[in-house]
């Protein structure tokens, strides 16, 4: 391995998950690392947001509604 940072392996960015509704309507995302549902309010500042059991930061990619 090289340890570039262009993947999750050697830690060198910040993971990315998809923003969606869950069955109770909340804006949430799935840590890409320990599959843990994360949900808010609002969409966090700088869309980063830690995951509650891993400590993972994770960058929100925005739900976009037409």
């Amino acid at each position: 391995m090289s340890g570039c940072g262009s993947c999750s392996a050697c830690g060198g960015s910040d993971e990315r998950a998809q923003e969606y509704k869950n069955y109770y309507g909340q804006s949430a995302v799935k840590c890409p690392i320990c599959e843990t549902e994360i949900t808010f309010e609002k969409l966090p500042p700088g869309r980063k947001i830690k995951c509650t059991e891993c400590d993972s930061i994770i960058e929100v990619i925005p739900l976009l509604l037409n």
